[in-house]
């Protein structure tokens, strides 16, 4: 997966798992997540439902991950100067490519092939696998994650 493969704001791409840049979805797993791939790059953004981590958990192959940030840790972060709307802030060079760490840090959720990932910094430390939504996840704490994304690369 390569940086930009959906495309972005104002010139939105369908690309693999029939995802688009700024997708809309009602009652999703995420609203306005980032999408990265193992590399720390951003791939798109949008929201994301449950049918679409299984589309991409089906359709990832071997030593591919796809990782997803909130809004606020793919944007917001890197906002140095606000606009009323999002398209109207000016951001960090740095908000396309932040790296493998700052992806591994701040991580809701990664998805790889026929598995789902979720960050115990959302869950808390004590609990091994959740349930979400009908799907099952394996939790991870930020450390484990950037073990995880640096063993498949």
């Amino acid at each position: 997966m390569t940086k930009g493969v959906y495309g972005g704001e104002f010139d939105s791409l369908i690309g693999p798992f029939d995802l688009m840049c700024g997708q809309m979805r009602g009652r999703g797993m995420t609203h306005n997540s980032g999408w990265y791939n193992r590399l720390g790059e951003k791939l798109g953004f949008g929201d994301l439902s449950v049918e679409d981590f299984d589309r991409i958990a089906a359709g990832l192959e071997e030593g591919e991950l796809f990782i997803i940030l909130s809004e606020s840790d793919s944007f917001w972060n890197f906002v140095t100067r606000p606009g009323h709307f999002g398209y109207q802030a000016k951001t960090q060079p740095s908000v396309e490519a932040p790296g493998v760490e700052y992806v591994a840090a701040h991580a809701m959720y990664v998805i790889g092939p026929k598995q789902f990932y979720c960050s115990g910094e959302f869950i808390g430390p004590s609990k091994e696998t959740i349930e979400y939504k009908g799907l099952s996840f394996k939790v991870l704490q930020p450390d484990a994650v950037l073990r995880l994304i640096q063993s498949t690369a």
